[in-house]
């Protein structure tokens, strides 16, 4: 397997946005939230994250996790203050990480790329956010048979679309998934410490606490989906992907909390070296 430089991926990750600081908590209710992921080889997907993050194993499995989240929510509050409820249609390209800082490790998911269809919120999330995010134009049906979100960004590389349909939501694990069940899908993708970003110009991590809810999460077996950014990240960095499932989730309530850079502070040599001995080629 080629490797890539880190030029290269300092490239890549500057072109998908910004990595900073937030200065405040940020409360949202999500109205429907589908998550599209893909099992791939540990060493594979440790490419596209910088070396003070560790892509989280999946089980035994020597597999990684690469998603796509397709989402609608409405922001209530910056900090105490309450605001105009502000809607959003929203596209999120994360990755499964493990992260230290001040001596601990956290559990939480590495953004790639963030676009919102809220002028406000773009403004504010490209200037003020932990993961600085994009002004995209969205399109949003949902009747409660089909809920689909299709996305067009002004970089064509991370244009999405996601049709999917409600009448096949449900506990039952499909055929594809290397989770047990839904509790144990739960845990591995949503039950996180929080989300997490890189600065290459800075040389800086930022780590954002998340409050989540206690989950209510189920399957969705039938969707069609095309999203570009994955595509070119599986075909460019022959990332080997396995589709394992979708998870679906509605209803849900979050606050996003304040984040600052920091110096990074690197895992364990032996967490590196065990995962490399597990997917060694």
């Amino acid at each position: 397997m080629s490797r890539v430089s880190n030029d290269q991926i300092r490239a890549l990750h500057e072109r998908l946005g910004k990595v900073f600081s937030q200065p405040v908590d940020v409360s949202s209710f999500t109205n429907k939230r589908l998550t599209v992921n893909f099992r791939v080889p540990l060493d594979r997907l440790r490419q596209l994250v910088p070396p003070s993050v560790e892509v989280e194993q999946i089980r035994d499995t020597g597999m990684g996790m690469i998603s796509q989240c397709v989402c609608d929510f409405t922001v209530t509050k910056f900090g105490p203050v309450p605001i105009p409820k502000t809607h959003t249609n929203e596209m999120l390209c994360r990755i499964s990480v493990k992260i230290k800082k001040d001596g601990q490790t956290y559990r939480a998911y590495y953004t790639l790329r963030s676009d919102s269809s809220s002028s406000l919120l773009s403004f504010l999330g490209g200037n003020f956010s932990h993961f600085r995010k994009a002004h995209s134009h969205f399109i949003l049906q949902d009747n409660g048979e089909v809920y689909e979100l299709d996305c067009k960004a002004k970089d064509s590389l991370c244009n999405g679309h996601l049709r999917s349909y409600m009448d096949s939501v449900s506990k039952e694990k499909p055929v594809t998934s290397a989770f047990a069940d839904i509790d144990e899908a739960t845990q591995f993708v949503f039950q996180l410490d929080g989300s997490c970003g890189y600065s290459y110009a800075l040389n800086r991590l930022s780590f954002q606490k998340i409050q989540y809810p206690k989950w209510d999460l189920y399957f969705c077996h039938h969707a069609d989906y095309d999203f570009s950014l994955l595509n070119y990240l599986f075909s460019t960095y022959d990332l080997k992907p396995e589709f394992d499932c979708i998870l679906f989730m509605q209803k849900v309530p979050q606050v996003w909390g304040t984040s600052w850079l920091y110096r990074p502070e690197l895992l364990p040599v032996a967490v590196r070296a065990e995962a490399d001995r597990q997917t060694a080629f």
